[in-house]
């Protein structure tokens, strides 16, 4: 017995020994209702044994693509020919022992090897018992085989998902649903295959390698999968790279842009009333628009990562009143008014942090393109899906053009550097919601976070 297979639980266990019982049970009930398990065949059937079975064992092999993520073996089509093809006795015997051949051959363990086996034998059994196709066909031999190849493929996918059921515990419907909505289209195409192949062959021998023209185009549509998938990877590390350097060069270039700060907030006192002071002051606002964007970048490598969000219960009142509070000081000197209004008191589940630097860009946006005198109002409201936050100014509005491309990063304009949408819209994409934008030349915009719940 495999050691694996001792710390299995009891239900999956009686599953894997149980299927291959049931296939041998039912591959000799099969052949016994033959008279005989080797029934009298053309000689040129006996030619599908070794061939059929290689074919399976190359399937188990080399699995092909047929997603991003989803693989799946293309021995149901040799398996299927092999049941219907040959005599009942031999047909599922030959499907079995190359599906355990290929199970062995990829290494997997005996008792999977042993369960697939089983699965193969069970359903082969009973799309012989069905359909195998004799000396003569008519046009109810074909409806037989064509239903035995359904049967080939729904018990062998049903069986598929039993040890999966038993060793997660959730439902196996739910299960069976799932696997069907992901294979069937594939499991279809070589279910149909291998039945056509199957009757042309008794039929119309010539034409019967018409249907695996297929092949090709399954296997160039798999190379092209394999292509897109390396491409995908390359494309996550770059990516993966670059949030690195944004985080690593914010982190690098702070500490000593804040000593040229503090030296130049030395030198415009020492040099009050003077010349230079014009040039020093200068100096000064470019460190401080390089230091808010180097943050900006930080935010934005950090809403980037796929860690999970920090979640907790977030009073939205809370946080516009903290995010009012930090911009007063920012707003007083441009001569703007932040005013609050809040018509539904909601606390939802988020990243208090990220969260709040959303509308903290989207409030220092408003201020900067506010004229003096104005009011930029945050109000929290209850949206058609959720729990709502609305950031309103009165500067000039967007223009039309610049509309589509708005929330993308580095979309330059009067108010900054260009991260500040896009740091919001990431943190509430994150989030599950949604971010939009309200404007009107000469009559301000609105940006509207709803999020869920």
């Amino acid at each position: 017995m495999s050691p694996a297979f001792t710390t299995f639980p009891r239900p999956l266990k009686a599953s894997i020994v149980g299927v291959p019982a049931l296939g041998i049970v039912l591959a000799a009930v099969v052949a016994a209702t033959a008279g005989t398990a080797f029934e009298v065949a053309e000689p040129w059937r006996w030619v599908l044994v070794p061939g059929c079975f290689l074919s399976i064992v190359l399937a188990e092999r080399f699995p092909v693509k047929i997603g991003l993520q989803q693989k799946i073996s293309l021995g149901a089509l040799p398996c299927i020919v092999a049941a219907l093809m040959l005599p009942r006795g031999i047909g599922p015997v030959t499907a079995a022992a190359g599906v355990l051949a290929g199970n062995v051959l990829v290494r997997r363990t005996w008792p999977e090897s042993a369960f697939n086996a089983g699965n193969t034998l069970a359903a082969a059994a009973l799309a012989a018992f069905i359909g195998v196709i004799g000396h003569d066909s008519d046009a109810l031999q074909d409806f037989r085989a064509a239903l035995a190849g359904l049967v080939y493929l729904v018990v062998n996918l049903g069986l598929a998902v039993l040890p999966a059921a038993l060793h997660s515990g959730r439902p196996y419907l739910t299960l069976l649903r799932q696997a069907l909505s992901a294979t069937w289209p594939a499991s279809l195409t070589l279910g149909a295959c291998a039945v056509t192949v199957s009757v042309l062959a008794v039929e119309a021998p010539i034409a019967a390698p018409l249907p695996l023209v297929v092949l090709p185009m399954i296997y160039r549509m798999n190379r092209a999968i394999e292509a897109q998938a390396r491409a995908n990877e390359q494309l996550a590390g770059v990516l993966t790279a670059q949030r690195r350097f944004l985080t690593d060069v914010s982190h690098q270039v702070a500490t000593p842009l804040a000593t040229i700060m503090t030296n130049l907030s030395i030198l415009r006192r020492a040099n009050r009333g003077k010349p230079a002071e014009d040039a020093v002051d200068d100096s000064v606002a470019e460190a401080e628009r390089m230091k808010r964007m180097l943050a900006r970048l930080r935010s934005l490598a950090h809403a980037d990562e796929d860690v999970p969000l920090r979640r907790e219960l977030v009073d939205l009142a809370e946080l516009t009143a903290d995010v009012v509070r930090a911009y007063t000081a920012q707003a007083s000197t441009s001569g703007v008014e932040l005013v609050t209004d809040v018509t539904d008191h909601t606390r939802i589940n988020a990243d208090k942090d990220l969260l709040r630097e959303a509308v903290a860009n989207l409030v220092d946006n408003a201020v900067r393109v506010s004229p003096p005198g104005a009011k930029v109002t945050l109000r929290v409201d209850r949206g058609s899906t959720g729990p709502m936050i609305a950031v309103a100014d009165r500067g000039p509005g967007i223009e039309e053009d610049r509309l589509p491309r708005l929330f993308e990063r580095f979309q330059r304009s009067d108010s900054g550097s260009g991260l500040g949408l896009a740091i919001a819209r990431r943190v509430v994409e994150r989030h599950g919601g949604t971010i939009r934008v309200k404007t009107a030349p000469g009559a301000g915009s609105t940006f509207t976070i709803e999020l869920p719940g």
